[in-house]
């Protein structure tokens, strides 16, 4: 299957440009990135055969079946929405969106074209995932009551446009981050909240399948331009109460917590994404506990989403673990935050997305 790339930026070299290579079901058809010397780099290492400047000009060459946009937060609708419009499948990167309309918009023209849209987060695609995501299905945790959160990583120095910090975490071997994609909240949307909150909420939204109805949020900045740190709690549409709370103030070398609890009136579940280690504990005395997944890509499925829409498309799997539906409601749950810190007061959430 033809998949196109546009953006040839620091995540897409590090991770979605190998995956595609490595995946013998994928063709990586084109590149596309308007900086000359960054497109000239990622086609050398990687080996496109068709370069654009524009993602306009690589959708009309007609070349692609599927599209990753891995482009700033800002630039994410406007790329994705081309795609949708032109018929090709899309993965685009998180955040789904930066405004909440957009990503409900992009859910609208996938569903109208018949279009598989995958959001590029990856936790979802491992397999305590699957087993999380099978308990709420099954009902194993009864009626839903309370979601607990906590996202606390390495991310500080992108928030302060200190792109080199990291790089021994990283192993940068193309490119870094560009100093204003994290640090400015007209390119990024935010910071802590669109860069990692939307990691921890992307999974409830998909595990609970449910969405805000209200949201009150308290914002940190200190002396940066975007959150750094967050306390939010919030109302789901069934009725369960939830907290996420997020720092990206740690330190190289300091070990992160990424952890997600959920309790329900039949038992509770404790999700540690970061660790990889899944529980569940059952009111009627019996439990599970999943063996750790090990470090490396089933802890961290990087090249879960472009494998994903391979696959999808090729008709070899029929589930997307990092639906659109999801996506926009955690682009939903972000905007009533932001919204909350700002105005000081909780956020109830107004008219409904598209019915599905």
């Amino acid at each position: 299957m033809r998949v196109g790339v546009v953006g040839a930026g620091w995540w897409s070299t590090l991770s979605h440009l190998p995956a595609l290579v490595a995946n013998e079901r994928a063709e990586l058809s084109a590149v596309a990135d308007r900086d000359p010397a960054r497109l000239a780099r990622a086609v050398a290492a990687h080996g496109a055969p068709r370069a654009f400047a524009d993602h306009r000009e690589l959708l009309a060459a007609g070349v692609v079946d599927a599209l990753v946009v891995a482009v700033p937060h800002a630039a994410h609708f406007e790329v994705a929405r081309d795609a949708l419009a032109a018929g090709v499948h899309v993965v685009v990167e998180k955040p789904m969106t930066i405004r909440a309309a957009d990503a409900w918009e992009l859910v609208r023209l996938a569903r109208e074209r018949r279009l598989h849209l995958v959001v590029g987060y990856t936790y979802q695609f491992s397999s305590h995932a699957r087993r999380a995501k099978q308990a709420f299905e099954s009902g194993e945790l009864g009626e839903l009551l309370l979601v607990s959160g906590l996202f606390s990583s390495i991310v500080e120095a992108f928030y302060r446009g200190d792109t080199s910090a990291y790089d021994e975490l990283f192993d940068f071997q193309l490119e870094g981050p560009q100093r204003d994609t994290y640090s400015d909240p007209a390119i990024s949307g935010g910071g802590q909240g669109t860069t990692q909150v939307t990691h921890a909420m992307g999974m409830v939204h998909w595990l609970t399948g449910a969405r805000a109805d209200e949201v009150f949020a308290h914002m940190a900045q200190r002396d940066l331009a975007v959150d750094l740190a967050d306390a939010i709690s919030y109302r789901l549409d069934g009725g369960a109460i939830g907290t996420m709370a997020s720092t990206g103030s740690l330190r190289l070398r300091q070990p992160e917590q990424q952890e997600l609890r959920y309790y329900g009136s039949e038992g509770f579940m404790l999700q540690d994404i970061r660790n990889g280690t899944l529980e569940i504990h059952r009111n009627d005395g019996t439990s599970e506990v999943l063996p750790q997944l090990p470090k490396g890509p089933e802890r961290y499925p990087a090249a879960g989403p472009t494998a994903t829409i391979v696959d999808l498309v090729l008709g070899l799997r029929d589930d997307n673990p990092a639906p659109a539906e999801a996506g926009a409601a955690t682009v939903e749950f972000l905007e009533l935050a932001y919204r909350s810190a700002a105005e000081h007061r909780p956020i109830t959430r107004g008219a409904a997305p598209p019915a599905r």
